[in-house]
């Protein structure tokens, strides 16, 4: 997409030059220097420097921001991001300071009017060479948008950063999980019965089971690099149902009981999943996480934070 942009700029913009800055930002990637662009509406009175970050899992946010602003050089300032824009970025004061943003929505209509005008062609390049029989292959690039995402509980940058690491590169990427849909039942007191449903994500890379819920979930799946685990790394249906009852047994409270003439007891009552009378299915969901480009290449699991074996 860099490349892209850079050639709609050159056709947009006057007097294009992109000469090399001593730039130390991961995520900011300088596009050029323009003295004139017609498609930014509050453009400064004069040059503008164009900046590029790429996709990625998280929003654009302040720190990141402010960390690039460091070793910035003085001027006007337009970034255009592929990643969404965090809302609680005040992008007024910004304005003031001369910084523009574009999200991905700008993004698309800018290159949507280029190819209506008929500036850029788009074209479609089909490899013969590319076998049929795909399902095995290790990793996919490709993204179907019913597929959902998971949200990141760690922020990359502060992660180097805690690590000694900051500076180094990293890459976002996806790594494939199986979202079950159990449909069972649970075992109370004096044999009563309870119909249920749940969804629980098999995590492959921890070797472990967690309960989802939506709110964890991203409202776009980013277009990124998809990791597949080993095949041996999956459970099978049996596995599952032995290793969710924990995650789905429940303890509830029961009506109070007589303790002694002025007090009362509340008792647990052990509510527990009948694992002989279910139905399971199963669908991919996506977890987020970073490649970090160390000499010895590390796999940051998105969730929990920790490193993980590359494949």
């Amino acid at each position: 997409m860099e490349s892209e942009i850079r050639n709609l700029i050159k056709l947009r913009g006057e007097n294009f030059h992109n000469q090399n800055y001593d730039f130390s930002s991961i995520d900011f990637n300088f596009i050029g220097k323009v003295d004139s662009f017609q498609d930014l509406e509050e453009f400064p009175s004069t040059s503008l420097f164009i900046w590029h970050v790429s996709e990625g899992i998280t929003k654009l946010n302040n720190f990141e921001i402010e960390r690039w602003s460091v070793d910035a050089p003085s001027g006007n300032h337009l970034i255009i991001s592929e990643r969404f824009i965090d809302d609680n970025l005040n992008l007024k004061d910004y304005r003031k300071n001369k910084i523009f943003f574009w999200g991905p929505n700008e993004l698309s209509q800018w290159f949507g009017r280029a190819i209506l005008n008929k500036e850029i062609q788009l074209s479609i390049i089909k490899d013969n060479n590319i076998d049929d029989e795909t399902s095995e292959v290790n990793e996919i690039r490709s993204i179907d948008n019913s597929i959902l995402t998971l949200k990141p509980n760690i922020e990359i940058s502060i992660w180097l950063s805690n690590k000694g690491l900051s500076g180094i590169t990293y890459t976002p990427i996806l790594l494939s999980s199986k979202l079950w849909e159990v449909d069972g039942e649970l075992l109370g007191p004096d044999g009563l019965i309870e119909r249920k449903k749940w969804k629980i994500i098999e995590d492959p890379w921890e070797n472990n089971f967690i309960l989802y819920s939506y709110m964890d979930v991203l409202s776009l799946s980013p277009s990124l690099r998809i990791i597949e685990p080993k095949k041996n790394l999956w459970k099978d249906k049996f596995q599952v149902i032995e290793l969710i009852g924990p995650l789905i047994n429940e303890k509830r409270q029961g009506k109070p009981k007589n303790a002694g003439l002025f007090t009362q007891s509340m008792v647990l009552q052990n509510w527990e999943f009948k694992s002989d009378n279910c139905h399971l299915n199963w669908k991919k969901i996506l977890i987020p996480a970073w490649i970090v480009n160390t000499e010895n290449k590390q796999l940051i699991h998105g969730i929990s934070g920790k490193e993980i074996p590359m494949l």
